[in-house]
Formats: C-alpha cells, sequence, structure tokens
C-alpha cells in the first residue's frame, strides 16, 4: 500500500474520489436533516373537556301546531321558493337563514333559498320533532313544461322566544330529484378521476441512487487504479528484462 501512495497519479485519483464522496455525503445529510418541510393539518390535542352531545328532549305535536307548521312551509315555498312575493317570505326566516344578507338582497332573488318552479306540496313527512325544533320532508311538484317533474327538500322550522315565540324557517335544504331526462344525463357523465397522490414512489429512487454512488464511486475507483498500476508493473518488468544485457 506504501508503494501506491507514493505514486503521484494514485493520489490524486485518491483525492478525487474522496472529495467526491465527502460532497454526495453532504447532499444526502443536507436532505435528511432538512426532512418532509409540509405541515400538518391534524387537529392539535387539547386538555379540554371533551363535548358531549344530548339528545334534546322529544316533544309530541298537537294538531293545532301541525297546522301552524304546514302554514309556515307553505307560505315559504309558494314565496321564497318559488321566488315570488320575496318581501314576504322575509318574516318567515330565522336568524340563521337570514344572516349573511340584506333586505335588499334578498328581494332582489339572490338569496341562500334554493329555487324551484313549484306547483304545490304533493307530500310532507315528519323527520323529527323536539321542544322547538321539528324538520320534514316536503315532496314539491313543478309547474307543467319544466324538465323537472318533481324533487324533495328538507326544512327545519324552530321556535324563536325573542320574535313572538313563533315558528320560523331554520333551513332549507334540497334532498332528492326525479327526473327520467336529469338521471340519463348523470349516467352518462364520465368517472371522477382517482386521487392521486403529491408524489410518486419513483422518487425513492433519488435518494437510493446517491447512496449507490457515494458507495460505489469510491470502489470503481480503486478498482481502476490497481488494475493501472498492475499493467504499468507489467510494462516495467517487460521493459527492464527486455533492456538488461544479455
Amino acid at each position: 500500500m506504501g508503494r501506491r501512495l507514493s505514486s503521484y497519479r494514485f493520489r490524486r485519483r485518491l483525492a478525487w474520489a474522496t472529495g467526491i464522496t465527502v460532497v454526495l455525503a453532504g447532499a444526502v445529510a443536507g436532505a435528511v436533516w432538512i426532512g418532509n418541510t409540509g405541515k400538518s393539518t391534524e387537529t392539535p390535542l387539547t386538555d379540554k373537556p371533551v363535548w358531549i352531545y344530548h339528545e334534546p328532549r322529544l316533544h309530541r305535536l298537537s294538531p293545532r301546531e301541525r297546522l301552524e307548521l304546514l302554514a309556515t312551509s307553505s307560505h315559504f315555498v309558494q314565496t321564497a321558493v318559488a321566488r315570488k312575493h320575496l318581501d314576504e317570505a322575509w318574516s318567515l326566516l330565522g336568524p340563521e337563514m337570514q344572516a349573511g344578507q340584506t333586505r335588499k338582497s334578498w328581494n332582489s332573488g339572490t338569496n341562500n333559498v334554493v329555487p324551484f318552479p313549484v306547483a304545490g306540496i304533493v307530500q310532507w313527512n315528519l323527520l323529527y320533532s323536539y321542544e322547538g325544533d321539528v324538520a320534514f320532508d316536503l315532496a314539491l311538484v313543478s309547474k307543467p313544461g319544466h324538465d323537472v317533474i318533481g324533487k324533495s327538500f328538507t326544512i327545519e322550522l324552530k321556535r324563536y322566544p325573542a320574535r313572538g315565540n313563533r315558528w320560523l324557517v331554520a333551513a332549507w335544504v334540497p334532498k332528492g330529484i326525479t327526473t327520467a331526462r336529469q338521471s340519463k344525463a348523470i349516467a352518462a357523465e364520465p368517472p371522477p378521476p382517482p386521487p392521486r397522490a403529491p408524489l410518486s414512489s419513483k422518487w425513492l429512487f433519488v435518494p437510493a441512487s446517491i447512496l449507490a454512488l457515494i458507495l460505489l464511486t469510491p470502489l470503481a475507483v480503486l478498482v481502476r487504479s490497481l488494475v493501472q498500476n498492475r499493467r504499468a508493473a507489467k510494462r516495467y518488468a517487460s521493459y527492464t528484462s527486455s533492456s538488461s544485457p544479455s
């Protein structure tokens, strides 16, 4: 080994190999030290008491309450949903429905109620009935000449003591569509593309390739130097044997 270190060519190649190894090792160490720069979206743990949902007390509707609820729901459908006499519908809304809009924007028709060309209510089913909080499923039928034949909505009504303890609309959510034409259009739509990972598994080859270069580069330089030194020794031996006097 001392003979090889005395060779200037061997020392130069060894220095190059060592320098490349140090640079690659520094790149890998920097990548490991930096790590993942993404931010976690997990909800942090807290020491606050656990919130437990308690179902409100059930309430059996009286015939009078049913008439009041049906009258308010029907008035809301014929005004807010049908987009007619919107000034009358404003007084039927609870604070949840009035939030985020003004009386002027409400009367313009650009509001938070899903419209429908309603001709009437054909069916209504009670979803739940708690004290001061009731929800129904309403089946609406459209006027003749429209593509949509019928549609179902869920309406929630609450009592508000600050407003005379009246039943007011707290939510209006579409629930279903019943039309053959729309069913065919939905079936013909292509399915959404599957979700894709932000990084492919092919990126794992990058650190693997760097590690392979770190391990193989010095070995390749060393093997090449040994082969060249052996060839040079053979040529030197043949030269000295041919030039020596017989």
